[in-house]
This record gives structure tokens, sequence and C-alpha cells, in this order.
């Protein structure tokens, strides 16, 4: 997504957020529940270092490709019951994914000489990567205006992350004997894990009729895995700052 368009996104849902309060006019009555679906972005993406092994010439070479994981376009829809006054109990669950890139250098046994090696580099082919995420929380209603509330909280966050990774390559020799080497092609391969992490946010609603309305959402999350790949260890922070807009519903 360009900066433009998250940008736009942005100012929306901070006037969604904040646009009310100018005419406030009282507390709307509280309701029994409340549901919401918006779409959004997750603007945080992290760095996806990887430090891999492989063997070739019966000897071990490394693969080393440095790209990023997360961010881009979520779904997100979710509900609450009130338990208590203004005190709710919400989930949310959201899902996005995107695909990038990565840079990749990688040390290549010589196919004669043992302890020789040489380096070859490249790009990988995109990288997908898949998160989900149930969010539980613990909410705080403050009305605002006869129409417009605002949610305050936060909880645990389950992960379930989808990420490809790089677990080999094929090599090109050049000249005979052997005087370099090209990279020919990159092995991927997709692993999974899952995590508990956490969220804060808020989330505002402006009622266009008694039970309907919009709203935006701003939240942050946090979470961290260890996907393993060849053998081998790649940590992954998931989550990041999530913003969106979509219709309200109270019950």
């Amino acid at each position: 997504m360009s900066s433009t368009r998250l940008t736009s996104l942005m100012t929306v849902g901070a006037w969604i957020l904040v646009a009310p309060f100018a005419s406030a006019q009282g507390p709307a009555p509280l309701e029994r529940g409340y549901g919401h679906v918006n779409l959004g972005v997750q603007a945080t993406s992290h760095d996806l270092e990887q430090d891999t092994p492989f063997v070739i010439y019966d000897e071990p070479g490394r693969i080393q490709a440095n790209g990023s994981g997360g961010g881009g376009v979520l779904f997100d829809i979710g509900g609450g019951y009130r338990v208590w006054q203004r005190v709710y109990g919400g989930l949310s669950f959201t899902s996005g994914s995107n695909t990038e890139d990565a840079a990749l250098s990688a040390t290549v046994p010589h196919p004669f000489f043992f302890d020789e090696f040489r380096t070859v580099t490249g790009t990988t082919p995109a990288l997908k990567h898949s998160e989900q995420a149930l969010h539980l929380q613990a909410m705080w209603r403050i009305p605002v205006t006869t129409k417009f509330d605002v949610l305050l909280g936060g909880g645990p966050t389950f992960f379930w992350v989808d990420q490809d990774l790089v677990s080999g390559i094929t090599v090109t020799e050049i000249g005979n004997p052997t005087t370099g080497v090209n990279l020919s092609g990159v092995t991927v391969e997709r692993a999974s894990e899952s995590t508990v992490g956490y969220n804060l946010g808020a989330d505002g609603t402006y009622l266009l009729t008694q039970r309907f309305g919009v709203g935006g959402f701003l939240r942050f999350t946090g979470g961290s895995v260890t996907l393993d790949t060849a053998g081998n260890g790649v940590d992954l922070d998931v989550g990041g700052f999530q913003i969106g807009i979509g219709g309200r519903v109270r019950f």
C-alpha cells in the first residue's frame, strides 16, 4: 500500500474517532453489546533475517536472506457484550497477508577443493507472510455524545503465523574447469507457528441510526515466534500498529 493511501486512511480513521467531540450533547445510553467489521492496514512490518545451512559437494555452505514479514491490508471482525456497567468483554479476529522479496547471499563450497568458498548473491522469489490473530479484550466504554462513544482496553492476543522461508539454493558452475558460480534457483518452504502476545487499542462508534453506525479503530499488538527451516530457527516479531474503518451495530 502506498504511503499516500496509508496517510489518507489514517486521516479518515482519526477523524471518525475525534470529530464528534466538538458537539457533545451528553452520554448515550448503555447498550448490551456491539459488533463491528473493519477493513484496515497493519502499518508495521518486521525484519526477517535468515542464516540457513545447506550441503553441496558433500560440504556445508550457508545462505543469508534479509527481508521483512508482516504489514499490509487486513480484515477485522468482532464484537463484545456488557459484563458490568461500562465494562465490556470483547474479541476481534484479524487476518492479513503480504509478499516481499528478500536479498540473498550464499557461500558455496568449491566442487574440487575443500574449504574453498565462493559467494553468490541474488533476490528470492516473493516470500508470502500470512498472519491471523484473535484478540481477547476487556473494554471500558466512554459515552461522549448521544451518538458517539469510545471503547478503550486490551488483553491477550493469540497469533497464527505462516511464513515462506529460504531452505536451499541451486547453483550453476561457470567454466571448465570451474572458474565461478551463478545462482540458478532458490528453494522456498512454508513454516508455521503460533504464539501468545498482547493488544491495546481504542475503537470509536458514531451512530447513524439507533442501532447502526460507522467507526474506526486504532490498535497495537505484539508477539514473537521462532520459525523452523532446515533445522534452523528464525526469529520473527508479529503484530504491530493497526488502523481501520468500518461498520458498527448495537444490540
